[in-house]
């Protein structure tokens, strides 16, 4: 049975989509397919794992050294979920990729509007929900509209991938992305073992930008044919990516929101202790501005 080996398992709205497809494109690493298996997510919310149907996502790989996951999810799983994928996968690699919260919280507000959701929510008082719903309501499954704020507490989660995967671990930052990201693709490519010069220039550039669409119920149908198309998009990527292309190109439209100086400060204040948190987890390693 082919199973991944390596897992991009964090964190939603931080990059994890262009340094999927970047790692992907190296003829050494056969990325999932479809990106995001979700295989151990059950086990976020206390359920139980799938039928073993895993190795399906993965039907495509040859010989290639690295079999990748693309799950960003995965990380709110902490150690039930880190501890499942070492079981399944012993020499696992996982990456964490790090964003500054309060533009991840940001940018994960807009994608959930880019899905049809938090319809006429401005984000001032998107971040004000999130910040009222209780501390047991917030690891609900039906309440992942509003996990925005909270997503972005990677002190939470950190230590129990840190004890999980030691130094098959490897913590990056969204600011090297998006500054070098020609830097960050060479280091990771060194730790696993890769000629980070088999990337060709052409792959790395940004994926998975929020929008918003001019017909709310022709992006509703897009997603479902999205989820119902899967096993097409598993076998001819190729047609998924033809088919979001004219999508966009017909039905999307700029994102009008705006990141005002208001919840910027009320984001900034609550974040304050998680990210001294984070910064002691990671004390070991240059930080970036907003974790000094």
């Amino acid at each position: 049975m082919v199973l991944p080996n390596l897992f991009l398992a964090g964190f939603p709205k931080a990059g994890t989509t262009s340094l999927f497809s970047w790692l992907a494109a190296h003829p050494e690493v056969c990325g999932a397919r479809p990106k995001e298996p979700g295989h151990f997510l059950p086990l976020r919310w206390g359920d139980p794992l799938p039928p073993p149907d895993y190795a399906r996502n993965f039907a495509h790989a040859r010989s290639e050294r690295w079999r990748l996951d693309g799950t960003p999810g995965h990380a709110y799983g902490g150690g039930a979920v880190a501890e499942a994928i070492r079981e399944a996968s012993p020499d696992a690699h996982a990456i964490l990729l790090l964003r500054d919260p309060v533009g991840r919280a940001f940018s994960y507000y807009r994608y959930r509007q880019s899905q049809g959701r938090l319809t006429g929510v401005d984000f001032g008082d998107y971040v004000e929900r999130c910040l009222a719903l209780p501390e047991a309501e917030l690891g609900r499954r039906e309440n992942q509209d509003l996990f925005g704020v909270a997503g972005g507490c990677y002190a939470r989660w950190l230590p129990e991938w840190q004890a999980a995967f030691g130094d098959a671990l490897r913590v990056e930052f969204f600011d090297t992305l998006v500054a070098d990201p020609a830097a960050l693709l060479a280091s990771i490519c060194d730790w696993l073992g890769l000629d980070g010069g088999e990337i060709p220039r052409s792959q790395t550039g940004a994926e998975n930008v929020s929008l918003l669409y001019r017909s709310r119920a022709v992006q509703r149908l897009a997603i479902a044919v999205d989820h119902g198309f899967a096993p097409l998009w598993r076998w001819a990527p190729w047609s998924k990516r033809l088919l979001s292309g004219a999508h966009r190109l017909l039905n999307a439209k700029p994102h009008p929101a705006v990141l005002d100086d208001a919840s910027r400060r009320r984001l900034e204040e609550y974040y304050a202790p998680h990210n001294r948190a984070l910064a002691q987890q990671l004390s070991d390693r240059e930080l970036p501005g907003w974790l000094t």
